[in-house]
């Protein structure tokens, strides 16, 4: 039986976002599917959504990979906010969005030939649902915002 590639996420030397499949360094989603083909497989969902996400936004976006556990983390730091507080140049309060319907919030997966997670924007705090079909162009995600 054949071992799993090693897969991190990395940047090259110019700062541009790559995924480094064994020894061997890739920023485009295709190119990394022929390293590790596996990853299309629904077991690698959570993998795949990472090294995508990673690929297409670098770390603007955070894969939510645990709903129940990103639900708790969200209520608690929407509890912490005082939502009469000032708003500030350069913050975010999660108030300031809608809350996210958490019970559409799901574990990244793969159906049907698409890859589908959920996300969200660090800096903002709003929620987004994000697809990639599995092959050529359409590995790219395309992000939506959740309550939109």
């Amino acid at each position: 039986m054949a071992q799993d590639p090693q897969i991190l996420l990395s940047f090259d030397d110019e700062g541009t976002a790559v995924v480094i499949v064994d020894d061997t360094e890739t920023g485009d989603a295709a190119t990394l599917l022929g390293l590790a083909p596996g990853l299309a497989e629904p077991g690698q969902a959570l993998q795949l959504a990472q090294a995508l996400n990673h690929l297409a936004h670098e770390q603007t976006f955070a894969v939510i990979e645990d709903p129940a556990e990103f639900a708790a983390w969200y209520n608690k730091r929407l509890a912490e906010e005082d939502p009469k507080a000032d708003w500030v140049e350069g913050t975010f309060q999660l108030s300031n969005y809608p809350a996210p319907d958490f019970d559409a919030i799901k574990a990244p997966r793969t159906s049907g030939g698409t890859l589908t997670f959920f996300a969200i924007n660090r800096q903002l705090g709003a929620v987004y649902t994000a697809s990639a079909g599995l092959e050529g162009d359409a590995l790219t995600p395309q992000y939506d915002p959740l309550n939109g």
